[in-house]
């Protein structure tokens, strides 16, 4: 399933004039009375994302965490080896970052 980023074809950091272009830019490319399933795909995109407040609260809301499983495997065979991983090595053997909910290293 493509993010509403990649249907757009803009970078995550785009700012709002720059996706109202890219937005402007698909409609013409793909317009309601040709394509109208492809309009509906972009239309729902750039309204999840239009705004600052809304790709921030897209990027909050629908990142993808890890699995508990995952975070209790990556756990259990750092205490095997005993030695606990920093946060930055728990975010990198995760893929993700957890803003702020990984647990600090204790030194």
């Amino acid at each position: 399933m493509k993010t509403p980023y990649e249907i757009l074809e803009v970078a995550e950091d785009v700012d709002d004039a720059a996706l109202k272009k890219a937005y402007l830019a698909m409609v013409r490319r793909y317009p309601p009375e040709r394509f109208p399933d492809d309009f509906q795909r972009i239309y729902r995109a750039y309204e999840l994302i239009k705004t600052t407040e809304d790709r921030l609260s897209y990027r909050l809301f629908h990142c993808e965490l890890p699995q508990p499983a995952d975070i209790a495997a990556l756990l259990l065979k750092s205490m095997a080896e005993r030695k606990l991983p920093t946060r930055e090595e728990f975010q990198k053997q995760l893929g993700c970052d957890l803003q702020g909910f990984c647990l600090e290293r204790k030194v």
